[in-house]
Order: structure tokens, then C-alpha cells, then sequence
């Protein structure tokens, strides 16, 4: 994956998550990249992060979040439609159990 990519699609996931957590992630046009942000996180070393993504993309129908947007809205208010059910990988997200900074620095050469 470009460094570039995988720099700007883990920003969006970081942005997004750290304002409100992994609902307005979806909810909003950033979740229209899940699957690319997990590769993204993968290819910079970010393996627990990109567990906590796929645990919480696994919570859609097939264990992926629809790209289209108003499609990947309507499921989410059906499984969320309190906007709790991430809450516990919340937390974990916001425990970075990866130094996403450093590793985005490593993959990108800078």
C-alpha cells in the first residue's frame, strides 16, 4: 500500500474513533474505507488496532460494513441503534495498544 494511503486512511480512522468512537466512524463517510484502513493498518505493523477494527467491522452482516455509506447507515442504526454497541472496543481503541504515530512514521520514511 502506498505510505501515503496508509498514512491518510489511518488519520480518518483516528479522527474519527478519538471523536466519538467507531459509531460516527461508520456512520460517517470514513467507514466507507474500512477494509482498505485494516490493510492500511496491517501494512504499517498496527496489528492490535487492526483487530480492534475487524472486531468491530465483524459486527455488520458477512463481517464487513457496506461500502455505501446510507447502506452501512441503516444497518448501523439497526445494531446500534443507541450508539453503545462499540463501546467496549472503544476503549480499546483509545488504549493505543499500538504507537500508530511512530509506525505510520517507519512505514512512510520519515
Amino acid at each position: 500500500m502506498n505510505p501515503t494511503d496508509a498514512a491518510r486512511l489511518i488519520e480518518e480512522l483516528e479522527m474519527e474513533v478519538n471523536n466519538g468512537g467507531f459509531d460516527p466512524f461508520f456512520y460517517n463517510s470514513a467507514g466507507d474505507d474500512t477494509a482498505d484502513i485494516i490493510q492500511a493498518l496491517d501494512a504499517v505493523g498496527a496489528a492490535n488496532t487492526a483487530d480492534i477494527l475487524r472486531r468491530a467491522a465483524a459486527r455488520f452482516p458477512g463481517g464487513m460494513p457496506p461500502k455505501d455509506r446510507y447502506e452501512r447507515q441503516n444497518i448501523l442504526l439497526e445494531i446500534s441503534p443507541d450508539a453503545e454497541a462499540f463501546e467496549e472496543l472503544d476503549g480499546e481503541f483509545c488504549a493505543y495498544p499500538d504507537d500508530l504515530s511512530e509506525l505510520i512514521k517507519k512505514y512512510t520514511g520519515q
